[in-house]
């Protein structure tokens, strides 16, 4: 079976013509193209492909002024040592849904179907890509879906998805409301801060710098620092060990309650960020929020103390989420 086709470069997010983002965006459609000539024979694959094909519905975003972060050159962090010295706790972030927007949740499906076509490979089924959720790629190939029991090829095949999701995703980030001043307000506090993800480390980084967020995190945790993905903890395990913490210090801020079960399952807390999921799916945490700025460095140090904090929120702001996830499963339909 043919290979994906390299995408072509996309536009530029600081570009003031939006012709040429759509221009973009048709390519990489057209790029995915030759794949559907290969499985119009079998009607039920070409169905599932049509998650592949169909870019993501809610691309407003993508026309707003990119924001870029400008951290203060007069601003300096102290050295490790200094910084658990004077805080007695860290926070460990994830990157995507917490600083960054996560709004594809078809995204993770769209690219094993990708892979799955490339490799010849059965499309997993829904039970499966909910086990794998979270997990490195090359353990979820190994213990999950059986692929292949090679080293070498399982770290083939790691590696390509890993392409796979940097072409359908992209590129494009945008920082998370609230994000900006929340990370200035830990860097004047001096609090440590971790970034994770099971995500390469050249890609992590690279979404780093298109956020303009370089120098605001003391470790950077990617998927060649650990073992096991979640709901496994050592992912955050390894983040407070960088950051000279143990783990009991830290809080995990992650959107999901798989993100919660791996932090508990380091002895963490966890604050969920509402995004994908709303808040009233996600009070396995220790704490909900719609936004990062909505805490302040007293209740961050409350929670890391084990207290439990009341609602935060307008009634209105919980309204509105419920209001717009309805929205959006009525657009998608």
């Amino acid at each position: 079976m043919p290979m994906l086709p390299s995408a072509a470069p996309l536009a530029s997010s600081s570009s003031p013509s939006v012709k040429s983002m759509g221009t973009a965006m048709i390519t990489k459609r057209a790029l995915l193209k030759p794949h559907a000539m290969d499985i119009k024979t079998n009607p039920q694959v070409h169905e599932l492909y049509k998650l592949v094909y169909r870019l993501p519905e809610n691309l407003s975003w993508l026309l707003a002024p990119l924001e870029i972060p400008k951290r203060p050159a007069s601003r300096k962090k102290k050295t490790k040592d200094e910084m658990v010295t004077g805080n007695q706790f860290g926070l460990i972030l994830e990157w995507e849904g917490v600083v960054v927007e996560d709004d594809d949740p078809d995204l993770e499906p769209r690219v094993w179907y990708v892979l799955s076509l490339e490799e010849a490979k059965s499309f997993p089924a829904d039970e499966l890509l909910k086990k794998i959720e979270g997990m490195k790629t090359d353990q979820a190939i190994l213990e999950v879906l059986c692929w292949s029991e090679d080293p070498e090829e399982i770290q083939r095949l790691a590696a390509r998805k890993e392409v796979i999701y940097q072409t359908l995703r992209g590129g494009y980030y945008k920082l998370r409301p609230g994000v900006l001043d929340f990370l200035n307000t830990l860097v004047d506090s001096d609090i440590p801060i971790a970034i994770a993800a099971s995500r390469s480390r050249k890609s992590l980084e690279e979404g780093i710098k298109t956020v303009g967020l370089q120098g605001y995190f003391d470790a950077i945790i990617a998927l060649e620092d650990f073992c096991l993905g979640k709901p496994d903890g050592e992912m955050f395990e390894v983040a407070a060990g960088q950051l000279g913490l143990e783990p009991d210090h830290c809080v995990v801020f992650g959107n999901s309650d798989l993100t919660t079960e791996s932090a508990h399952a380091a002895g963490m807390r966890c604050v969920a960020v509402a995004g994908r999921y709303p808040s009233y799916e996600l009070q396995a945490a220790n704490h909900v929020v719609r936004w990062l700025d909505q805490l302040s460095i007293f209740d961050l140090q409350r929670l890391a103390n084990g207290e439990v904090l009341g609602r935060r929120g307008r009634e209105s702001d919980m309204d509105m989420e419920i209001d717009s996830y309805k929205f959006y499963d009525v657009w998608k339909k």
